[in-house]
């Protein structure tokens, strides 16, 4: 209603804001997503993902707790970018090819963004930082992996690996394939006519939703947000500009990660932080690409909100620690002028001056919890 409401009382700045969503789904979406779409269903039409399923099985059972088959989601899912990781994992699902509770798993950590966004259109385009790309790339992956790893449990099932026989899963493989009596091209071409729709419905909520941000900006509903929650975060060093950037991002990723990035008076790592927070996170307009494809599955979207979430906050806390390795001397010189309480603090000083050992000890750390958590899900 009030996106109606807001339409109605400012046509211009609605269409306007429709022109541009429209822009970034034409120049920027359909060139880089719409072929790996097409790629990725034709993939698994042809069964593809089947056969290698089966050789990296064992590895991906152990780690996640799911078929071999997911492991080329995630490829591709890291290639590609959003939506394309949930449409594959949903699909495999509507097929009846996994359990609710795998795919549940799956979709947990193989959806992510992709390279082109993250290095080129962030690091590159936006921070004039291409090093920074490749850390931030790094760091979201990891999260995502993290996140698979804690719902390894998620559910009551197990993947089982019983009396399994490559060479007879193979053929049982290629048999259906033979009972299905569909051709390449013809594979091919509902490829394509599957990948046209979804790069349609990707388009409609790009579109959507920049109207929709367009409203909630003119009726001030973003500045009413960003300074609630600067109240409490100013103590940390965080301006107004930053906290009305990064509550843009958590609407659509690709403005939050633009005007975070122009926020001149916050130090590189902050800003660094806060985008890997919400390309992970991936923003209200991803999150209804992805869940309308889940929706169409048992899948459960709030646990996947959840899970998103989640990688959200292992990807800021991974480019915030590892950040030094890349920028410590220029990341010392910003923290040293900058006069806020957050950022002269002890803690950050101690961290700054001493992350060579204090890195290596978080590392430590992680791999112990790690090794812990695997232990107790063996033995439970």
């Amino acid at each position: 209603m009030l996106l109606i409401i807001g339409i109605i009382l400012f046509p211009k700045d609605s269409i306007l804001a429709a022109k541009n969503g429209f822009s970034i789904w034409v120049d920027t979406l359909i060139p880089s997503l719409l072929p790996f779409i097409i790629a990725a269903n034709l993939i698994v039409r042809l069964k593809f993902v089947d056969v290698l399923g089966l050789i990296i099985n064992p590895v991906t059972k152990k780690l996640f707790n799911v078929s071999g088959k997911s492991s080329l989601v995630f490829a591709i899912s890291t290639v590609s970018g959003y939506p394309v990781g949930a449409k594959l994992a949903s699909e495999l699902r509507q097929n009846n090819e996994i359990s609710k509770f795998e795919a549940q798993r799956l979709v947990s950590f193989c959806s992510t963004s992709g390279p082109l966004f993250i290095v080129g259109a962030v690091s590159i385009g936006m921070f004039n930082n291409p090093s920074l790309g490749y850390l931030m790339l790094l760091c979201h992956y990891l999260g995502s992996l993290t996140v698979g790893i804690l719902f390894k449990n998620y559910g009551k099932e197990s993947v089982s690996n019983d009396n399994f026989n490559f060479k007879f899963e193979v053929k049982k493989i290629m048999e259906f394939r033979k009972k299905e009596n569909k051709g390449f091209f013809v594979l091919f071409g509902d490829a394509v006519f599957s990948g046209v729709n979804t790069i349609l419905m990707v388009g409609g909520f790009v579109i959507v939703f920049s109207v929709v941000f367009k409203v909630l900006s003119i009726f001030k509903f973003i500045n009413l947000i960003s300074y609630i929650i600067y109240i409490p975060l100013s103590i940390f060093g965080f301006s107004l500009d930053l906290c009305s950037s990064f509550i843009s991002g958590l609407f659509e990723i690709t403005i939050g990660c633009n005007q975070i990035s122009s926020v001149s008076n916050i130090p590189e790592i902050i800003r660094a932080s806060l985008c890997s927070f919400i390309i992970a996170f991936s923003g209200l307009s991803i999150l209804a690409q992805c869940c309308s494809f889940l929706a169409q599955t048992d899948i459960n979207t709030g646990t996947y909100i959840i899970s998103k979430f989640l990688h959200g906050v292992f990807a800021a806390v991974f480019t915030f620690a590892f950040y030094p390795l890349i920028n410590s001397s220029n990341l010392f010189i910003k923290l040293s002028t900058t006069s806020n309480v957050f950022y002269n603090s002890s803690i950050w000083s101690l961290y700054i001056n001493n992350y060579h050992i204090i890195l290596p000890l978080l590392v430590i750390i992680y791999f112990i919890s790690s090794f812990i958590i695997f232990k107790k899900i063996k033995n439970s």
